[in-house]
């Protein structure tokens, strides 16, 4: 599905709520469920498993229409349905998590655009026979540990009133080149979203933009960064096929461990809370 599906958005949405109802009720359950204690939530079998891999896009695009509105991926080629697979890509083109088989740490999704998506799904087409494993870290107890401590607490301060560089990945950029950088400038803690993060597009940011990387901001990432690497409230969990991870991309991390399985096959949609804009 591409941009075009965004122009008859509101009508398609107004027509599965209404003649889906028990879609649009398990949409409203996972939605309260996201805005309440949970930051992610784990369906272990969707029950889509003997449909082809068309008609699954399609079900969960239906169903990602049903919790608000899903959103393209990439600047050019504007899909909203992306393939989360191992691929070779263009010379100059740095891969991103979605693209390559390397670990994936602790991240909110499109933290690197000025307003990230509210809700990310990421359906299990092909596990990987080994590794790939899930996990998943609230939030909001990143930002309690932060409390605990004087340096935290100083740390979350920075962190939440200063901003930071993002740089986009190559693959969402309007150019796709390496030597063209973009970058979103934003704080690590905020009301809405309570935390983005991805250490890596954040360390581009720095590189790129070495005017923000002072003492008090290599202290302060220092000090997060700590308190990311700690085990402590992270939940690991193997996801199997036909499985769904849906998070909170506004309070919860998610990431997964290094596998080598080029077959492994998982599908992500972001989805906003807030129709687009036209």
């Amino acid at each position: 599905m591409t941009i075009a599906s965004l122009e008859n958005a509101a009508p398609l949405r107004a027509d599965i709520r209404r003649e889906s109802p028990r879609l649009a009720d398990l949409a409203d359950q996972i939605a309260e469920e996201l805005e309440g204690r949970y930051s992610a939530i784990v369906v272990d079998r969707l029950n889509i498993d003997d449909f082809d891999l068309n008609t699954k896009r399609r079900l969960l695009y239906a169903l990602c229409l049903a919790l608000g509105w899903p959103t393209p991926t990439d600047k050019v080629g504007r899909r909203i349905i992306w393939d989360i697979k191992s691929r070779p890509l263009p010379k100059g083109q740095v891969s991103t998590f979605s693209e390559n088989m390397a670990e994936a740490l602790l991240h909110t999704d499109t933290q690197y655009f000025p307003h990230p998506e509210r809700y990310t799904i990421l359906y299990v087409v092909k596990p990987a026979q080994e590794g790939g494993i899930s996990m998943i870290r609230d939030g909001r107890h990143i930002r309690e540990a932060l409390e605990q401590t004087e340096e935290g607490a100083w740390a979350l301060s920075y962190l939440s009133t200063n901003k930071l560089p993002f740089r986009i990945p190559t693959s969402y950029t309007a150019q796709r080149r390496q030597d063209i950088p973009e970058f979103t400038f934003a704080p690590i803690f905020s009301d809405r979203p309570l935390i983005r993060y991805r250490r890596d597009t954040l360390e581009a940011g720095l590189a790129g933009c070495p005017e923000y990387r002072t003492a008090e901001a290599k202290n302060a990432l220092r000090i997060l960064e700590g308190v990311l690497d700690s085990a402590n409230d992270v939940l690991t969990t193997s996801l199997p096929a036909d499985s769904v991870l849906i998070t909170n991309n506004h309070e919860g991390l998610h990431g997964r461990t290094e596998f080598d399985d080029p077959e492994r096959h998982l599908i992500r949609i972001r989805i906003s809370d807030v129709p687009p804009s036209t």
